[in-house]
């Protein structure tokens, strides 16, 4: 029987996006005044403006996605409910540690990778764990924060690594 769990990590805090997304269409709405008064090159600055933020703000509104199948991981960000990319693979047999980030087992580790890659939403309040993958000769650490059903399917394969406190 296939072992199968998601877990889709919402933003909490989102006031940064809103501010982006505020300023523009303000600066969407003073483009366009501009543009009918004449003052192109006012115009053509804050079109300009508009369009970099109309790029960033995805930035600031990203969701994250768990996935566990039969031992593999993979690990998405959502860009504004929209859009998903793939930010890591990796199989539960390549990690040597997944323990809580304030855990001893953790504070303990020698030689901790300087690779670090986060997927937790700006906000987010839950136990943070700490996943040490090892691919070949490289080595990172995933900061995330899976429930415990997450934990759990994780231990089931590979169970020597995943410290559940």
């Amino acid at each position: 029987m296939d072992q199968f769990k998601e877990q889709l990590v919402k933003a909490e805090n989102v006031g940064k996006y809103k501010i982006v997304r505020v300023l523009m269409f303000i600066t969407g709405a003073m483009t366009l005044l501009y543009l009918m008064l004449g003052n192109i090159i006012v115009g053509l600055l804050l079109a300009l403006i508009t369009g970099i933020l109309f790029y960033v703000k995805r930035f600031f509104y990203t969701e994250f996605e768990y996935v566990i199948t039969n031992g593999d991981v993979d690990i998405d960000v959502i860009y504004e409910t929209k859009t998903r990319k793939r930010k890591l693979s990796f199989s539960m047999k390549e990690v040597s540690l997944l323990a809580p980030y304030d855990g001893n087992e953790y504070k303990e580790l020698n030689n901790k990778p300087s690779k670090i890659i986060d997927a937790i939403p700006d906000g987010n309040k839950d136990k943070v764990y700490v996943a040490v993958i090892t691919e070949g000769s490289q080595k990172s650490q995933l900061v995330f924060v899976p429930n415990q059903d997450f934990v759990n399917v994780c231990y089931l394969f590979n169970p020597k690594v995943v410290k559940k406190n």
